[in-house]
């Protein structure tokens, strides 16, 4: 039997207290670092969080995918995630280039 369930809580139900759990123990800033794979999709490895990577095909893909990686590395679950803030890069210079060029070392905070 799952703790939702010991707990008399439905799967889909959100529970502010568990909310507030899972954004204390998030990072508020990551450092990632996006490059080309001999494919030509795009590779991320979020550096702060050991073994933790991603890949995409285009700018915008590799953003959604890194806050998947990010995450996916705390077991967020899947029912939570449209309330918490997404990750991006810290200035909005760096998110104009992260659409254009996308390759390069990024520092991501929560937005």
């Amino acid at each position: 039997m799952s703790i939702l369930n010991q707990l008399g809580l439905r799967k889909k139900e959100i529970v502010p207290e568990v909310l507030r759990a899972i954004v204390w123990k998030l990072p508020d800033r990551l450092d990632i670092r996006i490059r080309k794979s001999s494919t030509g999709s795009l590779y991320a490895t979020i550096k702060d969080l050991p073994g933790c990577f991603t890949q995409g095909d285009s700018g915008p893909e590799i953003y959604t995918m890194i806050n998947d990686a990010i995450y996916t590395y705390f077991e967020v679950p899947k029912e939570y995630i449209p309330f918490l803030s997404p990750y991006m890069p810290e200035s909005a210079e760096k998110r104009r280039e992260l659409g254009i060029n996308p390759e390069g070392q990024f520092m991501f905070q929560r937005a």
